[in-house]
């Protein structure tokens, strides 16, 4: 009998105690046939479209919670790490640990930053499909110290986020630079490219005796009903700048949004690209058009990238949708470059 009533007292407590903590998968399989200029048709998506996530949570009391992230990003044409020929590292989407209350959260670890988190999101395609109109911080590499575009936008860093006040909220991000010696200039060619659903072609030279930085980022928000208005800066671990501006209006029948930003790369002394881009989305029951234009420009050689996209969704249920995009994009001097896709998401 003392056996049972300790083996149920275990059970119980065991039963408490999972029920203070809980771990869940979820993640976005995105795939489907591709045709950009110059190269036959394939199989290919979006590098960062897939994903698989582990997320966690425990109840210290007081309102407190631990929390975790693991996400991991990968290329399902060929079963590899995300952008198979990139050799993207282990858990490329997130990998963090954290804290979460009243105050807010803070999480630590490989994460998107402040500002690279919601900057792309006057971009109707969430920078997915070869019509994505994502140039805002275009080229911009977080951690240029990680080769191959590995740090475009994600880096080891501290990030707190606030609550929501009255619908105002901020964001900041600090990411310690880590060492003191040379850093890798990371620069970015054909930054608009309409069959975007590879990485830009990336180019690195040593930056001699350039001094690592700390990293900074920062982003307030404004989301009240169908208004959202956001903007911020970030300084990276080479001193590269970027600010952006982006706002949205939900009129019901159609969302539209409008953005701009300053990109500031010590790579290409004295140059800095100012981008701008529009967009719109219009939803007819279970099918949504969507389209986009962006304008890219930079100072020093002037040379200008425009780029527009157009492309439709149907919804077979609210995980699952079938897409079609066409983009294109022209380069002042250079050939015009389109991209067609037609594809499958599906969210669990």
């Amino acid at each position: 009998m003392k056996k049972s009533l300790i083996a149920l007292a275990v059970l119980a407590a065991s039963g408490a105690a999972m029920a203070q903590s809980s771990v869940t998968l979820s993640g976005n399989i995105n795939l489907g046939v591709v045709k950009n200029s110059g190269s036959s048709a394939k199989l290919d998506a979006a590098n960062g479209a897939t994903q698989i996530k582990f997320a966690g949570t425990e109840d210290l009391g007081g309102g407190l919670k631990a929390t975790f992230a693991l996400a991991q990003r990968l290329s399902p044409e060929s079963g590899g790490n995300d952008g198979t020929l990139n050799q993207r590292p282990t858990f490329q989407g997130e990998s963090t640990v954290g804290l979460a209350g009243n105050f807010g959260a803070v999480k630590l670890g490989r994460q998107l930053t402040a500002l690279q988190g919601p900057v792309n999101a006057t971009d109707p395609w969430g920078t997915w499909t070869v019509g994505s109109t994502a140039n805002l911080a275009s080229g911009y590499s977080t951690d240029p110290r990680q080769a191959d575009g590995a740090g475009a936008g994600r880096t080891d860093a501290i990030t707190y986020a606030s609550p929501s006040f009255a619908g105002f909220s901020v964001a900041a991000s600090l990411g310690l630079k880590n060492s003191a010696g040379s850093v890798t200039s990371t620069s970015v060619v054909n930054t608009a490219d309409a069959g975007s659903t590879t990485d830009p072609v990336i180019t690195t030279t040593t930056a001699g005796s350039t001094q690592a930085k700390n990293l900074g980022s920062i982003w307030l928000t404004y989301a009240n009903g169908p208004v959202m208005i956001g903007g911020g800066f970030e300084q990276n671990r080479r001193d590269d700048e970027v600010g952006a501006i982006l706002g949205t209006y939900d009129f019901g029948i159609v969302k539209l949004g409008a953005g701009y930003s300053q990109v500031d790369t010590v790579a290409i002394a004295g140059e800095k690209r100012k981008n701008w881009n529009l967009m719109a989305s219009a939803p007819f029951g279970q099918f949504t058009v969507k389209a986009g234009y962006n304008n890219s420009k930079a100072e020093g050689t002037e040379l200008k990238t425009t780029k527009y996209g157009i492309g439709g969704e149907y919804a077979l249920s609210k995980r699952t949708y079938l897409y079609t995009t066409f983009g294109r994009s022209k380069t002042d001097g250079a050939t015009a470059v389109k991209g067609f896709d037609i594809g499958m998401n599906h969210a669990f």
